[in-house]
């Protein structure tokens, strides 16, 4: 689904969370109103799942706008049961506009439970015991939850976005800041993990399991935007001139595969190349187009025949920031781009290049 040019994802887990959501609403359904079938419970449990999927969405909407609204770009939004997350094309400009952007969706979560509580009071008032004021109440409770979930003051929920943007705005130092704050969540991470478990050994209950799931999104996540914002900053003000490789092995156009096999990628231990047609770049080979052909065919088939067109191939320039660049390659599953100046190829760039580099910057403790 899109929005926009916006993707939106569902990730894996909400599929486990969801039906989780549904025995714990059911449960709820059939305690509140007895003497209903098995198949009203299951049906009242599922739309107040899907609600609470959709109050979720709402929460990730809000961030999405906000940010929007301060002009940071938005690729795709993965929504899961906790929240979301949303790769951007660069950080907020200062701890401020963090600050703003990461409230949004706390905000949007205390609107949508000031909302189901006007309903489930309305209901309770008029003395009317209906099915919607058990939604309202379902909902009331997940989006408290949401809320107060996401003020824990670690990465990836907001409060840790919030601590984070009063750090950064404190010590002028996002790195430092994402550090201090991954650190937490780690730590937090870690309890609810063994929180969870026990608490599931001694009761049984679902709802405990909860917990464990948290710990474990947290854990994940806190651990890859660290290493997303390290990359970010030690990245940043380099381009790709600086990383990619002017010597390049060039291949043409008409000669067999098995040649190719042979002469350039056995010998030169590289699985991508240029293809040309005497001095114009016509596009790239790699290892997936000599896999594509059946080995008998290798005398027989040439380079142009696997080859994919330069119209088809992501390129760069040399003055492009290589952080971005290491971002598209991660996000499209490209292992090397040409690069491009004024129409002629002046080289390659590689995953391999720009991650050697962020390796080295961390050993050396300028990253």
């Amino acid at each position: 689904m899109r929005i926009g040019r916006v993707e939106i994802i569902v990730d894996y887990s909400w599929i486990v969370m969801f039906f989780v959501m549904l025995i714990i609403t059911k449960s709820f359904f059939s305690q509140a109103y007895p003497d209903n079938t098995d198949l009203f419970y299951w049906m009242m449990g599922g739309i107040s799942s899907v609600l609470i999927f959709l109050s979720v969405f709402v929460h990730e909407l809000a961030h999405y706008f906000v940010a929007t609204k301060y002009g940071i770009k938005t690729t795709s939004i993965r929504l899961h049961i906790f929240g979301g997350y949303q790769p951007v094309a660069q950080e907020p400009e200062s701890g401020r506009q963090e600050f703003v952007i990461a409230l949004a969706g706390w905000a949007a979560n205390i609107v949508l439970g000031g909302f189901s509580l006007g309903i489930y009071s309305y209901f309770w008032l008029m003395q009317k015991v209906t099915p919607v004021a058990g939604i309202a109440a379902c909902l009331l409770v997940a989006n408290g939850l949401l809320a107060g979930l996401h003020m824990i003051p670690g990465f990836p929920l907001d409060g840790g976005r919030v601590l984070r943007a009063i750090l950064w705005d404190r010590w002028n130092d996002i790195a430092r800041a994402t550090r201090v704050v991954s650190q937490i969540g780690n730590s937090l991470a870690l309890f609810f993990i063994i929180f969870g478990i026990l608490q599931f050994l001694l009761t049984q209950n679902l709802f405990s399991a909860l917990f464990f799931f948290i710990g474990l999104f947290m854990k994940q996540s806190a651990t890859g935007h660290y290493q997303t914002i390290l990359q970010q900053h030690a990245l940043g003000q380099v381009p790709v001139r600086q990383v990619m490789t002017e010597k390049v092995i060039t291949v043409d156009w008409l000669i067999p595969v098995e040649e190719l096999v042979q002469t350039y990628i056995y010998k030169h231990q590289c699985t991508h190349f240029p293809v040309f047609n005497q001095s114009e770049l016509i596009g790239m080979v790699s290892l997936g187009g000599v896999k594509s052909v059946s080995r008998d065919l290798w005398t027989f088939k040439q380079v142009r025949d696997i080859m994919v067109p330069i119209e088809d191939v992501a390129c760069v320039r040399p003055s492009d920031n290589a952080s971005e660049v290491l971002k598209k390659m991660a996000s499209e599953n490209i292992e090397l781009m040409p690069v491009m100046e004024n129409g002629k190829l002046v080289g390659v760039v590689s995953r391999d290049d720009i991650i050697n580099l962020f390796r080295i910057k961390t050993d050396l403790g300028t990253a």
